[in-house]
């Protein structure tokens, strides 16, 4: 018997899957909300980079997206069901 809640789990761990995805969302965990400047500026990376990789975490909800003016606004989904397990792997780091 095939149970389709594990169908959340399975993509959720698919977008956690990736180094920087996880990279992150740890530094979203320890700093706050942050803008995408100041995310291309940290992880020294493209901005089209990184917004293909915020647009995975976004589209499963693991991050809140908000836009202010002409920025966009990142912060975690403390209300994600996967929050809880996030949290305490990245005490581990803290």
């Amino acid at each position: 018997m095939i149970d389709s809640s594990f169908s959340n789990y399975a993509t959720c761990f698919k977008s956690l899957s990736d180094e920087l995805r996880l990279n992150i969302l740890f530094h979203l965990y320890q700093n706050g909300e942050k803008c995408v400047c100041e995310l291309t500026d940290y992880f020294k990376i493209s901005q089209s980079a990184l917004s293909y990789h915020l647009k995975i975490l976004s589209d499963n909800a693991l991050l809140i997206k908000r836009q202010e003016a002409v920025w966009n606004l990142y912060s975690l989904n403390k209300e994600h069901f996967m929050f809880p397990m996030l949290k305490s792997l990245f005490k581990k780091y803290k």
